[in-house]
């Protein structure tokens, strides 16, 4: 009976470490092609056949380059 209950605790403890040796792999995985995916994450545009790839966030991109109070004003006389 003691035989039958220590092999019951040794199939039952290897499958525990089954599923915890299988979770931490596939948490590896999904950090890895997480970690993959951000270097990725950039848009990419195509003017007269060449690429343009802009890298900064989507956040960034929405900014203004030149602020409305900045910039130069040219009064023209002729």
């Amino acid at each position: 009976m003691f035989l039958l209950k220590f092999i019951l605790f040794i199939f039952i403890a290897g499958f525990i470490m089954a599923i915890i040796i299988a979770y931490t792999f596939f948490k590896q995985i999904k950090n890895s092609t997480r970690r993959f995916q951000q270097h990725q994450d950039h848009q990419q545009t195509k003017v007269n056949g060449n690429v343009i790839i802009d890298r900064r966030s989507p956040e960034d991109s929405q900014k203004k380059i030149i602020p409305d109070d900045e910039g130069e004003y040219i009064d023209y006389e002729e």
